[in-house]
């Protein structure tokens, strides 16, 4: 009962220094400006002794950052700014192409990316009028990258090293029958990607759900982002490798790209 206890008080604890650190986040926004301890505790109504507490460890985790005209975002929080923008452009950029592409496929179609642990980040999600039964996927959901078309499209573009550096941290764990576990086969498969140009997923992530997805390139090139058209198993390609499937996904990431400043020039 003790060790609950302690536990509850910890849990809560974490809550109230993550509420009192928004708190100072919020008031820096609202201002626009930089703010001296004085004004954020009048913004915030926190004590100036815990007030400086929350400045001090937003301070050393960079999002905070001191200026001659007191406290300003750090540039952590400025990355996160850049990144919601660029994540919200991909997205406005590409939703009329998704679209397109599931009127022409009538099946779900998917925009994503990888995070910085190579999870699959779900930015889109266009569903088709059929029944597809149960999908675990779900704008701003995660997924793994080794058992996805999605997250394979976007690894075939990531270097060896950091693919198999990932392997060994998190493993190629086995979420059907049909995912791949062995890592040189990983690696084989991501080759096959990049060479095609479109991944696939036969099962490999939903034992009744199979995806292919295309990588989306932005103006440096590279795989920022992915998409795929997924459907049930009994209404999918067979095989999916050389269908007017994987053409079509591999079409729409191509006008994406180019929407994007990508030309395809750079891939001579």
């Amino acid at each position: 009962m003790k060790q609950e206890t302690n536990q509850s008080s910890k849990r809560n604890y974490s809550t109230q220094a993550l509420q009192r650190g928004m708190k100072v986040l919020d008031a820096l926004l609202e201002s626009r400006t930089p703010l001296r301890l004085e004004q954020i505790c009048a913004h915030t109504q926190l004590p100036k002794s815990t007030a400086f507490r929350v400045i001090v460890n937003l301070l050393q985790c960079q999002y905070l950052t001191e200026t001659d005209q007191g406290y300003w975002l750090g540039l952590k929080m400025l990355r996160f700014g850049a990144l919601v923008e660029e994540r919200l452009d991909l997205t406005q950029q590409a939703r009329p192409f998704l679209v397109q592409l599931r009127d022409q496929a009538n099946e779900t179609i998917h925009l994503a990316v990888l995070d910085d642990d190579l999870r699959v980040v779900y930015l889109e999600k266009i569903p088709t009028q059929q029944a597809v039964g149960p999908m675990m996927s779900r704008v701003g959901s995660t997924a793994p990258m080794h058992c996805t078309a999605l997250g394979k499209a976007m690894a075939a573009f990531r270097p060896d090293d950091e693919v198999s550096r990932w392997i060994r941290m998190d493993g190629l764990k086995s979420l059907t029958d049909a995912t791949i576990t062995d890592e040189d086969a990983f690696l084989r498969e991501l080759g096959e990607t990049c060479s095609r140009g479109y991944a696939v997923d036969n099962g490999e992530f939903e034992t009744s759900v199979r995806c292919v997805a295309a990588p989306i390139h932005g103006r440096t090139g590279g795989g920022i982002a992915a998409i795929s058209i997924s459907g049930p198993a009994n209404r999918m390609p067979v095989p999916l490798i050389g269908s007017s499937m994987a053409m079509q996904v591999v079409e729409t990431a191509q006008r994406i790209s180019q929407a994007l400043g990508y030309s395809l020039a750079q891939d001579l």
